[in-house]
């Protein structure tokens, strides 16, 4: 989430008129807000925070601009302050490199989410779902046992095992 709020929080603050030091005020502020942790993400912790973490986290980057954008000082050193910047907490002390220009690579190389408010990962199984729904929906008494095959990543970032705590019938 580290990225997400960094990008909201530079774009926001550029978008509601803010000058190249407000900006950079507010991305300092971005840095030195801290890493989220993807526990939530991953099982046997994968829960609800998963869908809405990122809409989260873009807020707390609006918020940190509007702060910057009122006269909240940055902080020059939040990445390369010794044993407490960021590099050194989140990086073990290797610097913040970019690899590429910033520019518009990310609009045109996004991957959206077409059809489903579902985690991208899941995508495919909620088009699954849906296109065997009227073949098994008066049948579901007699289904023993669903398994799904995916790819790696879908598996590790989305994977729950038991009883979902959340079951919408």
């Amino acid at each position: 989430m580290l990225l997400v709020r960094i990008a909201s929080t530079a774009v926001a603050c550029a978008m509601l008129g803010g000058s190249f030091e407000e900006v950079r005020n507010a991305l300092s502020l971005a840095f030195v807000d801290g890493l989220s942790l993807r526990t939530y993400r991953h099982a046997p912790n994968t829960g609800s925070r998963k869908s809405w973490a990122a809409g989260d986290t873009s807020a707390r980057g609006v918020n940190l601009a509007l702060k910057a954008l009122k006269g909240e000082m940055g902080y020059p050193t939040a990445l390369s302050a010794k044993f407490w910047g960021f590099e050194d907490v989140s990086m073990r002390g290797k610097k913040v490199i970019v690899n590429q220009n910033f520019g518009s690579y990310v609009m045109e190389n996004v991957l959206f989410k077409i059809s489903f408010p579902a985690e991208f990962h899941a995508q495919t199984a909620v088009e699954c779902a849906l296109k065997l729904h009227n073949e098994v929906k008066d049948k579901l008494d007699s289904i023993e046992k669903i398994v799904i095959t995916t790819q790696e990543s879908g598996h590790r970032i989305i994977n729950k095992v038991g009883e979902l705590a959340n079951l919408a019938c």
